[in-house]
């Protein structure tokens, strides 16, 4: 179970992200008025798939040759799942573990873009996984969701609606200014927003170009890796574990919003682990509460995906910063 109060505080992060979105192109390629992507060569897919348990799931990340599509790069990687899903939250329960993963690849084969099975600014607080995870990693994210929610005015009776007069594959309308229903291969439409530096065209004109089967395929390349990496750790496989990504997560997102805060005249709250060690500086939009110290404990067993009572308590301070015990 999640505390409204664990709510309030993850919808006020979110907010707080949202402002640092970049709504425009900001790209070291572009979208030809033609339909061609001049400079893009790499692009890059996430997934998460979850073992039986619901404790522990497995991220993976793709990287693709554009426009061939073949693969440059794949990782897949286990880790203990810190929160449960929660609607609206699902960027606090895969972003972490994604997040650490990008830090491991090549920059030979960094991706130019990354397409997130989630949404990107389609979101009731503006900040879906894509455009989370597009922060984190300061990398350009495309948001691709296979069901409609509720954001405003827009639901699943608009998108029906909509679907109606898309008739080919590629067909695509507006949702609302920063999503769109982008019909693929078969009968399915998507739902299409951008996450981070890029612009709702740029998004779907890519997307679209990326669908040759029913989801754009750096994901779906990502999905068939995690699935196949779950099945395989049954069979007795090993695989990387990443070592407490919501903590380490929480610790970049800080220094990420320290960094954009620089010229902000709002104050910074200096904080510091029981440890003595300075972790990182975080804006406070509004006046804080309490601000709660933490503590942190870790036991892990790598190679059998199990942990001892591990307890994190990270940095709670005001209405910004949570992590989990266990």
């Amino acid at each position: 179970m999640v505390s409204r109060e664990q709510k309030a505080t993850w919808a006020a992060e979110q907010m707080t992200l949202a402002k640092m979105r970049i709504e425009d192109d900001c790209l070291d390629w572009s979208c030809g008025k033609n339909g061609g992507f001049p400079g893009l060569s790499r692009v890059g897919g996430v997934d998460v798939s979850f073992f039986a348990d619901g404790t522990y799931a497995i991220a993976a990340v793709v990287v693709l040759s554009f426009p061939s599509l073949n693969v440059l790069y794949e990782r897949s990687a286990a880790f203990r799942l810190s929160v449960p899903y929660v609607p609206g939250f699902l960027a606090m329960r895969e972003v972490p573990a994604l997040s650490k993963m990008f830090q491991d690849v090549p920059a030979h084969v960094m991706p130019q873009v990354v397409l997130v099975d989630g949404n990107g600014a389609f979101h009731p607080r503006g900040c879906g996984a894509a455009t989370h995870l597009g922060i984190s990693i300061d990398l350009p994210t495309i948001g691709v969701a296979k069901d409609v929610q509720q954001v405003g005015d827009v639901n699943s009776s608009t998108a029906r609606r909509l679907a109606k007069t898309l008739h080919q594959s590629g067909d695509w309308g507006p949702l609302c200014t920063v999503a769109a229903l982008l019909r693929t291969k078969g009968s399915r439409c998507l739902v299409v927003s951008p996450g981070h530096r890029v612009c709702l065209r740029t998004a779907v004109t890519l997307t679209s170009q990326l669908c040759q089967k029913a989801l754009p395929e750096p994901i779906r390349q990502a999905d068939l890796r995690s699935r196949q990496a779950v099945r395989s750790w049954y069979a007795g496989v090993e695989f990387d574990y990443l070592v407490a990504p919501r903590l380490s997560h929480l610790e970049h997102m800080l220094q990420i919003t320290a960094k954009n805060s620089q010229s902000d005249d709002s104050p910074v709250v200096n904080v510091q682990s029981r440890r003595g060690r300075q972790v990182a500086k975080w804006v406070i939009k509004e006046k804080s509460k309490t601000e709660v110290p933490c503590e942190e404990s870790c036991s892990l067993r790598h190679s059998e995906l199990e942990t001892s009572e591990s307890t994190w308590t990270s940095l709670l301070f005001g209405w910004i910063c949570v992590c989990f015990t266990r």
